[in-house]
């Protein structure tokens, strides 16, 4: 009889440590990060292959947004989610203070990033540039040419070379991205630099410069360890200690 209680109580904590198990495993994320090959660009050949460029400041971060009609995520197993044909992108609100390039009549600009988390799944990348509220920003932009999501949502720019076209300006004058500390001094002299033949031909060199980096794109889904695995285990502890039971009681 003892022995019966006794294994009772451990099929309970068994039972108890296998929900417990299942509830965190809910609360994780499930992720895919996208990793992109490009090409740096110098400072000539960024200004040259963007449609504008402007000093800003972030306005408002958007909620992310699957590249669906309603918005949601794609009717496919998760398995089956695949960049580039899905996508989650997130709009970034800039208030424009001064056009360095291509002057539009609109105050305000939504620049589009790939990445963000909806729901129970988070999509990142290693390439394009992440952005803070009320952030001062110099960008260089392109017209967004990417099939997936060039015609969804509002009229947009992306960022031209990735996270290199985007630098954050700070109050001593210093212009910082990831992978360069510069001024802002020395970006308006290479940007003041534009020539008639620079502007007229800018924006087809920036179509087949965004086809060969689109072309050197790839994903990589980020490794997980699957919650199931672990829940596999306890349930054989479970079903191990029935058949204890059943074998005592005989």
């Amino acid at each position: 009889m003892r022995n019966i209680t006794k294994y009772g109580i451990f099929l309970v904590l068994a039972l108890s440590l296998l929900t417990l198990n299942a509830l965190s495993s809910n609360n994780e994320p499930i992720g895919i990060n996208i990793c992109i090959d490009f090409v740096p660009y110098t400072h000539e050949e960024i200004r040259d292959n963007s449609d504008t460029i402007v000093i800003g400041t972030v306005k408002e971060i958007l909620p992310p947004r699957w590249n669906t009609e309603d918005g949601k995520r794609p009717h496919k197993l998760l398995y089956s989610i695949e960049y580039p044909d899905d996508i989650i992108y997130t709009d970034i609100v800039i208030s424009v203070d001064e056009y360095l390039k291509n002057p539009l009549s609109s105050r305000e600009l939504i620049v589009r990033v790939t990445g963000g988390t909806i729901g129970d799944f988070s999509m990142t990348t290693d390439a394009d540039p992440s952005f803070n509220a009320s952030e001062k920003v110099l960008l260089y932009l392109r017209k967004d040419t990417n099939p997936n999501t060039k015609d969804i949502g509002h009229e947009h720019f992306i960022v031209t070379d990735f996270y290199r076209g985007k630098y954050t300006l700070t109050d001593d004058g210093k212009a910082t991205t990831p992978a360069e500390n510069t001024t802002l001094e020395e970006l308006l002299s290479t940007i003041n630099q534009t020539n008639d033949k620079t502007n007229n031909t800018g924006i087809l060199d920036n179509i087949e410069a965004a086809s060969k980096q689109e072309e050197n794109s790839t994903s990589i889904p980020e490794s997980k360890s699957a919650p199931f695995v672990s829940s596999f285990w306890m349930l054989a502890a479970v079903l191990g200690a029935v058949h204890i039971v059943k074998h005592r009681q005989q």
